[in-house]
């Protein structure tokens, strides 16, 4: 091998070296550039029905509403009380606390 080609292979293997560093950079601190935290418009759980329709809980603004969405449409199917949505969030939160695994996700997330 002559002194080009080992130039050209270090060039090659420098390049791809930049390549993942930055594919790495954008997938591990691109989602909280993105994240849509500041947002009115939330999903705060889906259920699938079939493969291409669900139900869903949504927070528009302060209010609560439960949604059919399939893959042509999206319907308002019932205002949901605020309160009631609310202590059913706070008790599932509350019971992922206690689950050590759910400690540990936390952690990670948090470093993060």
């Amino acid at each position: 091998m002559d002194l080009k080609t080992i130039f050209s292979l270090i060039q090659t293997f420098f390049a791809l070296a930049f390549v993942l560093g930055l594919a790495y950079v954008v997938l591990r601190f691109g989602k909280r550039v993105t994240d849509g935290n500041a947002t009115c418009v939330k999903i705060i759980e889906k259920t699938m029905l079939t493969n291409q329709s669900y139900l869903a809980v949504i927070k528009v603004g302060q209010d609560y509403h439960l949604a059919s969405v399939t893959s042509g449409e999206v319907k308002i199917l019932k205002d949901l009380d605020r309160k009631e949505i609310e202590e059913v969030l706070e008790e599932k939160r509350m019971k992922l606390e206690e689950n050590p695994l759910a400690k540990f996700w936390k952690m990670r997330k948090d470093s993060e």
